[in-house]
């Protein structure tokens, strides 16, 4: 139910983008952002099923409120495959408002609500599988047209290789358990610099700040996935 809703909203954007840059690429669009959502859950289902003594169960209002960061990269998605490169037009506000609903207004507010109202067992999953998903694909945005490398594409893509091959040997909760304590930070230095590379009205200095501020903070959060390799002996032959 929560997942056809969300492909509802995300389906409201189609219209507008129909009349503003064409029929195909608003089919894209649709396309794209349906086959993200359904991607999302297929994630968020093999953790779930990984993450030892964990069932979906019934959804809090927390639950809903963190996968709804999957409408944000859906739309970001939709937006990659129908071609439109319109950062400052309707295209670009469109997704830049998706990232900050997502990022700044849901990532925020679901853990102060979570304290008081309580989640579901599997709130925890579900609050990484979405930040995580959201940031592999605000960063594919930023790089296609905000103006970074494609090196900022390097750390939330080597996220989901590591995790693909961490499951076959521990618990979900074990895995993400083994982040450096400067990873929090490192991850909000990455958003921030995705966001602000997608700003449909950043100007000549934020393009400027942002291209110095991508060489620092890609390899900052691309050390975070080699500390977690680290600590879980990746790769590491067996004694």
């Amino acid at each position: 139910m929560a997942g056809a809703v969300l492909v509802a909203a995300a389906m409201t954007l189609a219209p507008p983008m129909a009349r503003r840059y064409g029929r195909e690429p608003a089919v894209r669009f649709a396309a794209a952002s349906t086959g993200a959502l359904i991607g999302q859950q297929a994630l968020v289902a093999l953790a779930l099923r990984r993450n030892a003594g964990v069932a979906p169960g019934r959804l809090s209002i927390v639950d809903l409120m963190t996968l709804s960061r999957g409408l944000a990269a859906a739309v970001l998605v939709g937006l990659l495959a129908s071609g439109t490169r319109d950062r400052t037009g309707f295209a670009g506000w469109a997704g830049w408002l998706a990232v900050c609903g997502g990022s700044v207004v849901c990532d925020w507010l679901d853990g102060p609500i979570a304290r008081r109202v309580g989640t579901s067992p599997a709130g925890a999953v579900f609050d990484l599988e979405a930040d995580s998903w959201l940031t592999l694909a605000t960063a594919a945005a930023a790089a296609a047209w905000g103006g970074l490398p494609k090196l900022c594409l390097v750390a939330p893509a080597v996220r989901y290789l590591l995790l693909g091959r961490a499951l076959r040997e521990f618990p979900y909760r074990q895995i993400f358990a083994s982040e450096p304590r400067w990873a929090r930070w490192s991850g909000i230095a990455q958003m921030l610099l995705f966001t602000a590379a997608l700003a449909p009205f950043g100007g000549p200095f934020t393009r400027r700040a942002v291209r110095l501020a991508a060489p620092v903070v890609a390899p900052m959060q691309l050390g975070v996935m080699v500390a977690v390799h680290h600590r879980l002996g990746l790769g590491r032959p067996a004694r």
